[in-house]
């Protein structure tokens, strides 16, 4: 454990010491969420979560961003770590390197349910984003559009109307109130349920966002067919997680750690509960389980 955490945070250090004393081959891979987790209210990496997450890579510890934004949306955080790998985005729908793109999962959602969804949406007066790998496509401008696109650093595309393309997407994400999207997702669900799976998660005040997601997709399984792929063991991993989306992450890794802003399922949920995103809980956590 470094001295930093000893002294600042020594009920912390206890905690996740015990911990370690259950795992002594300690982790192969660090996975971890970014919006809520890695990233702070201003959407950007702190020095001190910078330096952890290089020094775990240091000790030749996988890192694993698993995210449901898009590619593009974390190219400049992964360059920035300058520790390019593979990355889970979409929550799991696309699996994809950051440094080569070589892409090692791709799947999209069944045009029926997406038209279905986006009809059900536009008749509610909901913003609706239609995700196809880097590109968000709309068909109107909208302050949470913009936000949307501040946030994530990524441009928006404008269409005259979503049938002008014909491309299933990576994802469907629409935001509004969750009332609604429960609606529009029992809608959907009703006629194409076994084609998409789905995440509903807050956002900011009352604005939710759900995102339709290819059947059999969720960012834990995106995490274990990444796993699977470098040869380590579910119970090697350590993830970290703050929303409805990371439930399934934590639950399959062998270290489940939720961020102190996390919502109250994912704490009870997990097997550990380190400080919040503004207080560099997932940097702090690393200091104490690679000894940095």
């Amino acid at each position: 454990m470094s001295q930093v955490s000893q002294e600042k945070h020594p009920v912390l250090g206890n905690e996740l010491s015990r911990l370690l004393l259950r795992k002594p081959g300690g982790y192969k891979l660090v996975a971890c969420d970014m919006d809520g987790t890695l990233l702070g209210r201003d959407h950007r990496l702190s020095d001190r979560t910078i330096r952890a997450l290089q020094g775990v890579a240091a000790r030749g510890i996988t890192v694993l961003l698993a995210t449901g934004r898009m590619m593009g949306a974390v190219r400049e955080h992964a360059e920035l770590l300058g520790i390019p790998g593979i990355v889970v985005s979409h929550n799991g729908a696309l699996v994809k390197h950051s440094g080569n793109d070589t892409v090692y999962v791709h799947k999209t959602v069944p045009l029926p349910a997406v038209r279905l969804a986006v009809a059900q949406a536009l008749l509610k007066g909901l913003v609706v984003h239609w995700n196809c790998d880097d590109e968000v496509l709309l068909t109107g401008r909208h302050p949470w559009s913009e936000r949307f696109s501040a946030e994530l650093g990524v441009p928006l595309k404008q269409l005259g109307a979503f049938s002008d393309t014909e491309e299933e997407p990576t994802s469907l994400l629409i935001m509004g109130g969750r009332k609604q999207l429960e609606e529009v997702l029992q809608h959907t669900r009703s006629r194409y349920g076994r084609q998409f799976d789905h995440v509903l998660i807050p956002w900011f005040d009352d604005v939710w966002q759900l995102q339709l997601l290819p059947g059999e997709t969720s960012k834990g399984k995106g995490v274990l067919a990444v796993a699977a792929l470098l040869g380590i063991d579910p119970d090697d991993i350590v993830s970290f997680g703050d929303s409805y989306n990371d439930l399934d992450m934590l639950a399959a890794t062998g270290l489940g750690v939720a961020m102190g802003n996390a919502v109250e399922e994912l704490k009870r949920a997990a097997k550990f509960v380190t400080l919040s995103h503004e207080e560099d809980g997932v940097a702090i956590a690393l200091e104490v389980l690679f000894g940095l």
